[in-house]
Order: structure tokens, then C-alpha cells, then sequence
């Protein structure tokens, strides 16, 4: 488990979406790198990678209380990810099962 800024954060939840049905598509990278800087995104791609889905959510958990402070903080990255999953144009049922987990974990 990592301690992440707010950015990285940010970034580690966006590849956590982008990542749902086991296929980053250009689309999405495209979407993500669009609100990120481009080393934190390297960075932050090569821990989310480096890391196994238990490890993956356990990050996630361990920062959120640190950067999802109120409604709208949490809010407002649902908005980001939504972004996300839709930049492909499909969002299947392993995608809608991994967007309501973290909505319930954020």
C-alpha cells in the first residue's frame, strides 16, 4: 500500500476504472491523461500495475479518508470516473460491478 497525494489519488482511482474489465483502451488512457500530469500519470501507472487487486483496493481504501473529505469531494471524482469507464463507448457488467464497489468504498 502507497500514501498518495491528492493527484496521485486521483490518477490511482482513474487506472482502477480504466482497469475494470482488464483492458486499458487508448480511449481511456487518452481520457485519464487529459486531467493529469503526464510524469504523475507514468508514476502512478507503473505502482497501479506493479500492484495485484487486493493491493490495488487497499490503496485506494488507505487514501480515501485523506482526500474524500465531504459529499462533494466524493462526488465529484464519481463524476471522473464515469468519464472514464464511458471513453470507450461500452460499459459492460464487469464495469457497472467495479464502478458501485468504489462507489461504496469512496
Amino acid at each position: 500500500m502507497r500514501n498518495l497525494t491528492k493527484d496521485e489519488f486521483r490518477t490511482y482511482c482513474l487506472l482502477f476504472a480504466a482497469d475494470a474489465d482488464f483492458d486499458i483502451t487508448k480511449q481511456e488512457i487518452i481520457a485519464i491523461g487529459a486531467k493529469i500530469d503526464p510524469e504523475d500519470f507514468v508514476r502512478v501507472y507503473n505502482w497501479f500495475e506493479a500492484d495485484n487487486d487486493m493491493e490495488r483496493v487497499e490503496t485506494i481504501q488507505a487514501n480515501k479518508t485523506q482526500f474524500i473529505k465531504n459529499e462533494e469531494d466524493k462526488q465529484s471524482l464519481i463524476k471522473e470516473l464515469k468519464e472514464v469507464f464511458f471513453a470507450d463507448g461500452v460499459f459492460d457488467s464487469v464495469e457497472k460491478s467495479i464502478f458501485f464497489m468504489l462507489k461504496k468504498v469512496l
